[in-house]
Formats: structure tokens, C-alpha cells, sequence
């Protein structure tokens, strides 16, 4: 069977010049908008799954049997996109429990307060624990929590009712696999391919930003670390034994481009805050940005003209005027470097790269608990007040609230706005719909565009998948379980959930953070450090990258734990604790810029390795790791000294600032 290939026309999308302003401008905020993840093809498959999965509730007139649509739906939103292997490990997983706890949910939903109660407990629990686990086993378990709890609008006043419910979630969950894995498989690639293209499109934007001279902090070390990540963890799940082992190794190597000229515009963005920004720089660049767009539109073809990208990398390289310590310098490297990359792609030439993801390690540390505790608040809180206001779809402001409800405050305010925003919006788009849907043929085909829209815009933006989220399960509640005001009450029950969960996360041990914060800004230290001491060992580049990568890990973790999500331009937490926290994290960021400098002056030949010195800063980490108190090295970084000591290292043909100058220099015995 020929498998489909959703990609192969899609490159043209990041040619769209509207919608390539508007995802650069929403980049600036962290408000990911990515039109080249746009996933139709996946779309149109899972409006057929839910389409034929809602048939038979619809001919034998019984809207239990609607849990079928809603288990086809739920498994082809959750389908990693991986191998076959990894998406039946996943669906099937989900269609199983997913089936059980189904089951008994309906029989608990006809108990009392005391009955559901613990329910909600457990259902809490559960969800909120499992956020410790791995992305897509969190995911797993989050969506068999909203099967936990849209069990409870399902009461079932007998075993064979909820073995009715049972064997339906059964049976539209086999039906997805049937149809994922064996009717229409998608190419098992797309999800990588997309997510490595997405990688080269966020660089595309840094660069265009640092043209134009608007600095965002952290907004960019944030969502293109995030994106690399992510984009490694889908591409190691292509492995060798279904024959992929050349398009893995593509895949690896893309990003480890990525990583490269990630690290070099790290340095571009220190140069510019500590330099300044001439016109040359500007127009290089402003170049070297529609470069990695060129790069991005390469990753998502399925036969990408390597050649050409390769002609144009090397020729911006070459028209470069070179001089030392400069952003040319830079650039020019991070051009030759991708055009490298992409000879050795086109003459499949085996390239140098780390395949090692960091290894993810399960802990429920206090962050988890709390947050799991809000979480059960929160569902007592919801359930409550839907029993107190009588409201007949009480299970979907459940679902908001788990949803919605985040480990980190910020975090939660931004989905609570997102899903809000995206409920009215699917919820205005059904009403509009209305007049023009008489009868069920035109009904269920709004449903298919709906579910299209859903599943299409499901890694492009939150707020869309919302809106054609809600607008799908108000059609589908319209047609199996016809009520007046369905729009209104989907509308009324997501902003009460979202509400209450807001309210949790920002009510609910707002001060414990700190506890915690401790322990990531220590790694985040404890990082850069080995990542210093690397650089100035002379450490082979792929241990080196891997060293650099777990640093900006570690970062994006402590500024992400501190609410530091630039939403709306870099809104972040007040008082003097904060702002000295902020302070730190700003200063490991200005250290990694400049050892990132270093860095390329030691591969430029410009400067040679230090191992005293790197061994001096080797067993300071090891010293922090083991819990030495930070008051020092904290110090150290807000005052700059560390930066002053490696500035003054000796370049061979750049002016060196005097010691006077540069304060004290930092080094081992």
C-alpha cells in the first residue's frame, strides 16, 4: 500500500507572506502560530473515522452510542504520528483504559455526592501526577482523565448500560486504529518532518528579529529550545527496524544543523546587546534569515533540491566580509555550516551528531504535588458549583478545568485565555452554522469540516483547535441529544471551569514556588558552568553540544518555573525576589552568550583551550551539584566578573580590554 505523503505540497505554505508575518509577530509573544504544521491530510482522515463512528447513534437513535465518535475522535487527536509500533502502543493503550474507565465512570455517576466525590479525587490525582511522566504518556493520561469525567454525564442505571459504553469506546477506539494503521496510514515521517522544519522556521525568525534590532530576552532561547527538543524526541522515535533508518539520520543530522546555528545566533544575540548593531550586520542578518526560511521549506519537502540550498548557504558565506569577533563572522559560519550540512545530506554522506535526547527522569517532586492538588480542588470546586446551578453539561467545565489547570501559574493564565477565546469562537462559528444545517446529511458534513479543522490545527495553535474543538461537540450534541442553547451552555461551562482553574492555580500555594525555584536555578547554574568548563577543556564538539543543550535545558526550566512567560512582550513576576531572580537568570544567559562567543573564537583558532582553568570551573559544578551554597557563584555571575575573566582571554588578533577594564580575572589554582 502506498502510504500518503501530506507534505508534499506544503512547503509552499511558508511562502504565504501574511501568514508568515503573523506567526513571526505571535513568535514575538509566545503565541505559537506555525502554518507549516497545518496537517489536513490527517484532518480529512479523522473526520472520516468520527463520521462513521457516529452513524450508529445515529440510526439506532441512541446517544450513548456517541461514544464511539468520541473515542475515534480522541484517538487520532492523541496519535503521536510516530512509527506504527509507537502509535499502537499509544491508541491502543487509550482505547482499552479509555473503554474501562468509561464503563465505570457511568456506573459512579449514579451514585450520591459521596459517590462521585472520591471519583473526582482519584480522576485528579491521576491527571495531575501523571504531568511527571513523558510528554506523550502526560497527554495519555490527561485525555483518559476527560473520559473519567465525561463519564459522570453518562449516568448508567445498570451494568449492561455501561457496558454499552464500554464496548462503544471499545469500538470506535479499534475502529482508529483500524483505519490509522491499516486503511490510511499517514506517512510515518510528517510529525518529524514538520517539527525539524518548524525549528528552521523559529531561526529564520530570531534572525529577522535581531536584523531589525527588537530584542526579546528569553522569548526566543525559549520556544526554539522547546521546538529542538521536541523535534529530537519525535525523530528518535524513528528507528531502524521499519527501514528508516536513512530518514532518521537525516532527520538527526537537520537538527543537529539547527543546534548549531541555534548556538551561533545565541552569540549574533549577545554581540548585539553588548555592541551594539551596525547596517552591514543588519543585511547579513536579514539574509541569513530567508536562508533558514529556505532551510525550513527543504526539511518539509519529501525531495528537497539539497543542491540548491547547498549553492546558496556557500555563496552567502563567501560574501561576507570576515573580520574577527564580529556578527559577519558568525553568520558567515553558521552559513557554511548549513551548507555543509546539506552536501552531506544530498551525497548521503554519514555526518557527525549526537543521537542522544536527554534522558527524561520520572519524579513527583513538590511542584507535581501541588499541582495535582490543585487539580483536585479544582474538580470538587467545578462539580459543585455545576450541581449548585443545575447546569445539564456539567462535565464540560470539568473537562476545562483539567485542562486548563498548569503547574505554573503564567502557564495557566494563557491556556485559560486561549481555551475561553477558542470557545466562544467555536461556539458563535455553531450558531452561525445553524440556519444553513435543515438536516442530518448537512449536519454531519459541518461535523467532518469541523473535526478537519480540529485535528489540521492541532499542533499550529491551542486557541484554533479549541474553536473547531467546540464547534464539533456542539454539533455532535445537537444531533444525538437535542436541547435549546447547546452553543450557550458549551460556552457557559468552559469559561466557568476555566475560571475556577484559574482561580486555583493563582490561589493555591502561590508562595511555594521558591522551594523548588531553588533547586532549577541550581541546575541551571550547575549547567552553564559544565558548559563553560567544556569550552575552555577544548571538549570534542558533539560532547560539547550535548553539554551546551542540557545548559539551555536547564535555563528554559528555571525561567519557565519562574512565570516568565513573555506573553504579550514579557510579562513576569514583581517584588524584590523576582527581580532578583530575574537578574540571575538574565546574567547565565549573558554568561552563556559569551562562552557560546568564546566558543567559536576557539574554533576560528582565535583563542586556545584552558584545561586549568576549565578544570577549576569543572569541579565548581561538581561542588554546586553537591549542594555548596550558591550566595557566591551568584554573586560572581550579577556582577559579572565570570564574563570579565572570560573576555580577557587572549585572542590572537582582537584587542583585549585591560584588566582595569575588565575586572578581576577568574581561574583556577
Amino acid at each position: 500500500m502506498t502510504v500518503r505523503d501530506p507534505l508534499a505540497r506544503q512547503a509552499s505554505l511558508n511562502r504565504t507572506r501574511h501568514l508568515t508575518f503573523l506567526s513571526q509577530f505571535l513568535a514575538r509573544h509566545s503565541v505559537p502560530l506555525s502554518p507549516e504544521q497545518l496537517a489536513p491530510a490527517e484532518g480529512v482522515r479523522a473526520a472520516l473515522a468520527t463520521v462513521v463512528a457516529l452513524l450508529p447513534a445515529l440510526y439506532f437513535h441512541q446517544a450513548v452510542f456517541a461514544w464511539a465518535a468520541f473515542a475515534a475522535f480522541w484517538c487520532c487527536l492523541i496519535e503521536p504520528g510516530g512509527t506504527p509500533r509507537e502509535q499502537l502502543r499509544i491508541i491502543g493503550i487509550f482505547t482499552v483504559a479509555g473503554a474501562v474507565l468509561g464503563g465505570v465512570t457511568s456506573l459512579i455517576a449514579t451514585f450520591p455526592y459521596w459517590g462521585v466525590i472520591p471519583w473526582l479525587i482519584v480522576t485528579g490525582l491521576f491527571a495531575g501526577l501523571a504531568r511527571a511522566l513523558v510528554p506523550s504518556m502526560a497527554l495519555l493520561c490527561a485525555l483518559l482523565g476527560c473520559v473519567m469525567l465525561a463519564g459522570i454525564g453518562f449516568p448508567a442505571h445498570s451494568f449492561n448500560d455501561a457496558l454499552t459504553i464500554a464496548l462503544a469506546f471499545g469500538g470506535g477506539g479499534t475502529w482508529a486504529i483500524v483505519l490509522c494503521l491499516i486503511l490510511w496510514p499517514q506517512h510515518p515521517y510528517a510529525p518529524a518532518r514538520r517539527a525539524v522544519g518548524g525549528c528552521y522556521q523559529l531561526l529564520a525568525v530570531m534572525a529577522g528579529e535581531l536584523a531589525a534590532g527588537r530584542l526579546q530576552e528569553t522569548v526566543h532561547r525559549q520556544t526554539i529550545r522547546t521546538a529542538i527538543e521536541r523535534a529530537r524526541g519525535v525523530a528518535l522515535q524513528i528507528d531502524a527496524g521499519h527501514a528508516s533508518y536513512s530518514m532518521r539520520g537525516r532527520l538527526i543530522a537537520s537538527l543537529a544543523g539547527a543546534e548549531r546555528l541555534f548556538t551561533a545566533m545565541l552569540a549574533v544575540e549577545h554581540l548585539v546587546e553588548t555592541r551594539g548593531l551596525d547596517f552591514e550586520a543588519r543585511g547579513t542578518l536579514a539574509a541569513f534569515s530567508a536562508l533558514c526560511q529556505h532551510a525550513s521549506e527543504a526539511a518539509l519537502s519529501p525531495s528537497p533540491d539539497l543542491k540548491r540550498l547547498s549553492r546558496e548557504a556557500l555563496g552567502l558565506a563567501d560574501s561576507i566580509r570576515v573580520r574577527s569577533g564580529t556578527i559577519g563572522e558568525l553568520v558567515a559560519t553558521s552559513a557554511r555550516t548549513l551548507g555543509t550540512l546539506a552536501d552531506g545530506l544530498a551525497e548521503k554522506a554519514r555526518l557527525p551528531f549526537d543521537a542522544d535526547a536527554p534522558k527524561h527522569v520520572a519524579r513527583l517532586t513538590p511542584v507535581i504535588w501541588r499541582h495535582a492538588l490543585r487539580m483536585v480542588v479544582g474538580l470538587l470546586g467545578t462539580y459543585l458549583a455545576t450541581q449548585w446551578l443545575g447546569l445539564s453539561y456539567g462535565f464540560w467545565a470539568l473537562v476545562a478545568v483539567l485542562l486548563v489547570i498548569q503547574p505554573s501559574g503564567q502557564t495557566t493564565l494563557v491556556r485559560a485565555l486561549e481555551r475561553v477565546l477558542g470557545t466562544i469562537g467555536g461556539g458563535v462559528l455553531a450558531l452561525l452554522a445553524t440556519p444553513f444545517l435543515p438536516g442530518p446529511t448537512e449536519m454531519m458534513v459541518a461535523l467532518a469540516l469541523f473535526v478537519i479543522g480540529a485535528i489540521a490545527m492541532r499542533a499550529v495553535n491551542y486557541t484554533l483547535l479549541v474553536l473547531f474543538l467546540s464547534a464539533h461537540f456542539i454539533i455532535v450534541t445537537e444531533m444525538t441529544m437535542p436541547s435549546d442553547g447547546v452553543a450557550w451552555l458549551r460556552i457557559l461551562d468552559n469559561t466557568l471551569g476555566s475560571l475556577i482553574g484559574l482561580g486555583c492555580a493563582f490561589a493555591l500555594f502561590p508562595q511555594r514556588q521558591t522551594q523548588d525555584m531553588d533547586g532549577l536555578l541550581r541546575a541551571a547554574i550547575v549547567g552553564n558552568i559544565r558548559y563553560l568548563s567544556a569550552v575552555l577543556n577544548g571538549d570534542d564538539t558533539v560532547s560539547t553540544d550535548r553539554t551546551q543543550r542540557q545548559a539551555g535545558i536547564d535555563t528554559t526550566r528555571a525561567e519557565f518555573a519562574r512565570g516568565s512567560l513573555p506573553l504579550l512582550g514579557g510579562l513576569s513576576g514583581v517584588g524584590p525576589g523576582a527581580e532578583r531572580m530575574h537578574a540571575l537568570l538574565r546574567a547565565l544567559r549573558s554568561l552563556s552568550g559569551e562562552v557560546t562567543l568564546l566558543r567559536f573564537d576557539m574554533a576560528a583558532g582565535l583563542c586556545a583551550p584552558d584545561p586549568q582553568t576549565g578544570q577549576f570551573w569543572k569541579e565548581k559544578a561538581e561542588a554546586l551539584e553537591a549542594r555548596e551554597p550558591l550566595a557566591e557563584i551568584a554573586g560572581q555571575l550579577e556582577s559579572g566578573e565570570i564574563m570579565s575573566s572570560i573576555a580577557a582571554l587572549k585572542r590572537s588578533d582582537r584587542p583585549v580590554a585591560s584588566e582595569e577594564a575588565q575586572g578581576p580575572v577568574l581561574s583556577g589554582p
